[in-house]
């Protein structure tokens, strides 16, 4: 691919949760057939092409995909049902989505009173509590009868259905409430072999469960006395409806952070809460800055592990994602530092999890959350105060380590170029403003190592990379320092060691400026007698050392040619970097091919001792 190409087609797969670039290429009907053939062997479960190009006049980036296959999202065992249908008989409206629907209708209301909709559904002392309060149970009934399209009737008609609905349930509560059993002091096992052979045992259970709790001051003593109910020889059906009640307390806001205790640092506590979901808040570690969680948090967090409560694990979940999605700072320090405390948790989670549904899920949340925090407001503020396009320049580059989801990864790419094209930069880049040009050629290797190492596209790679070679190549000329090298009156192997030195120590950018610099240490080495003018006079202990010492700079310079690579071709006489023949205190001019003794290690001589 030309160094001057402004358009090319990626090919990305993904496998798991992880989208790779697989093959870089310039034709389009060439990428598409490569992505169909990489989709046909059914070793990725999404892959698709994306034309990345780059506009020369306005320096912008664009990305467009033109190609996808099995792109969609896996369902996660914690996804909810989407639409939540009116409730049409008590069995509906004590079901999953009734409890939901009951929530999202008086999330607020339960909120302040620290009840949650089970509670509300099996205590008369609840629902009059609820029927007294003004309007409000009337206007959720309203608010579902307007969402219920499927029904032909009025709004008037479906309200009566929904009310009768209620009505029978209150009835039902009615109906038992004297032979509801009373939950001494959270004694469970009584009242389960009194229950076991009921018919509506659930329903007489979570009623007395829901009056036992029902004089707790808090939230989180109401949650500690449901924990303290949890036991391994639990049936299962008893283990269901504590794992339903409890699941529902965790939708209460303050209730975690009561539990975990909030630290300041947001992601920290997100990471807690990850933890907890897995159930392996137990492997937090056990340091002086380890966290000491409650018995009851521990308790439940050892039931998670063993996969027993479903519906709290689906609430953690959700919670955890409602606090990603949160607009509060993830942590009190800046932008940098809050991208890494969400690559921190997408870490932990990555770890905690193999549901690749849910990792799905919570990346695109953490993408959608990134996304946000890379506003331009907010990355013109971070770089106002530099100064210098090198600080500017590495600062974005610390952003881009942190951020998660391609897209946000170009738009960080996207605040590059512009710095590096800036008319009042260039004299920094190019080293006049200090005085220090070698200096200079330095940064500039190390920040485009920073580049080609960052994972942006190759589109952005491959432009940053030639305009920061670009700039160095312009000190090149300046000082002409190759030229300089080449005049100095000293041997061959002096100057070629000089070379060596520099490009070891990284001050010559990939592309030109190596190339460059490696053209002319390579004359040098293909001049007869360069071996023998490296140990001439050494005995023979100080001739292996300093051959050894000379394959080492090779190798630190990057000159060593794969042991499979072919031959190169033989290389034109010695010549500076004008182009002139060289003259004064160079090697005796010869064929360029010619044998001379072996440098070992060193690329294009002939084996010898």
């Amino acid at each position: 691919m030309s160094l001057g190409q402004s358009v090319h087609y990626e090919i990305i797969g993904r496998r798991g949760t992880r989208w790779t670039i697989l093959e870089v290429m310039s034709d389009r009907k060439a990428a598409v057939a490569k992505a169909e053939e990489a989709w046909g062997s059914r070793r990725y479960t999404g892959v698709r092409v994306v034309k990345e190009s780059y506009d020369k006049v306005s320096h912008e980036f664009a990305s467009v995909e033109i190609y996808s296959r099995g792109g969609m999202r896996k369902t996660s065992k914690y996804d909810q049902s989407g639409t939540i249908s009116p409730c049409l008989t008590p069995d509906d409206l004590y079901s999953a989505d009734g409890r939901r629907a009951i929530w999202e209708l008086l999330g607020n209301t339960l909120t302040d009173w620290m009840l949650t909709p089970t509670e509300l559904l099996h205590s008369l002392e609840h629902y009059y509590k609820l029927y007294n309060a003004g309007t409000k149970l009337q206007n959720a009934v309203q608010r579902t009868a307007v969402s219920y399209e499927n029904d032909q009737g009025s709004i008037q008609e479906r309200m009566r259905k929904i009310t009768k609905v209620i009505d029978t349930s209150v009835d039902i509560m009615k109906s038992t409430k004297d032979s509801v059993p009373s939950l001494e002091v959270g004694r469970l096992n009584p009242l389960i072999d009194q229950l076991k052979e009921k018919s509506n045992k659930r329903f007489l259970l979570t009623c007395a469960i829901t009056e036992y709790l029902r004089p707790a001051v808090t939230l989180t003593d109401k949650v500690g006395r449901a924990i303290a109910m949890l036991s391994g020889n639990r049936p299962a059906w008893v283990l269901e409806i504590l794992d339903q009640l409890i699941g529902e307390m965790f939708q209460h806001p303050s209730i975690l952070g009561q539990m975990l205790g909030e630290p300041e640092d947001r992601g920290r506590f997100m990471i807690w809460l990850a933890h907890l979901q897995a159930g392996r808040l137990n492997l937090m570690g056990e340091d002086e800055h380890s966290p000491c969680f409650s018995d009851e948090v521990l308790r439940l967090n050892g039931f998670l592990s063993e996969g027993k409560m479903p519906q709290v694990a689906r609430a953690l979940f959700n919670r955890l994602k409602l606090e990603i999605e949160a607009p509060k700072p993830i942590c009190p320090d800046g932008l940098v530092e809050q991208l890494k405390g969400l690559d921190q948790l997408k870490a932990a989670i990555d770890e905690l999890q193999d549901d690749v549904g849910m990792l799905e899920s919570v990346e695109e949340a953490l993408a959608s959350r990134a996304g946000r925090l890379l506003n331009s407001q907010a990355v013109g503020e971070m770089l106002f105060d530099m100064k210098n396009p090198f600080d500017q320049l590495n600062a974005l580059l610390d952003l881009e380590q942190y951020t998660i989801g391609h897209a946000n990864k170009r738009m960080v790419a996207n605040f590059m170029l512009p710095v590096l094209t800036r008319p009042e930069y260039e004299s920094i880049f190019v080293g006049l403003d200090n005085k220090q040009p070698m200096q200079r050629m330095h940064d500039l290797v190390h920040l485009q190592k920073r580049i080609m190492d960052a994972d942006l596209t190759e589109m952005h790679r491959r432009k940053i990379a030639e305009k920061l070679d670009a700039f160095c190549r312009a000190i090149m000329d300046n000082t002409q320092i190759l030229k300089k090298l080449h005049g100095l009156n000293i041997s061959l192997q002096e100057k070629a060691k000089k070379i060596l030195s520099l490009l070891a120590d990284n001050y010559f950018t990939a592309g030109d400026c190596r190339d460059r610099a490696d053209h002319q240490v390579r004359i040098y080495m293909k001049q007869p007698g360069f071996t023998e003018g490296l140990i001439k006079g050494m005995p023979r202990g100080k001739a292996e050392e300093e051959l050894l010492a000379f394959r080492d700079l090779l190798e630190r310079a990057g000159l060593n040619r794969p042991t499979n690579a072919p031959p190169e071709e033989p290389e034109e006489e010695l010549e500076d970097e004008e182009g002139d023949d060289t003259a004064d205190n160079t090697a005796p001019e010869g064929d360029d091919d010619s044998e001379g003794p072996d440098i070992p290690g060193a690329p294009d001589t002939a084996e010898k001792a």
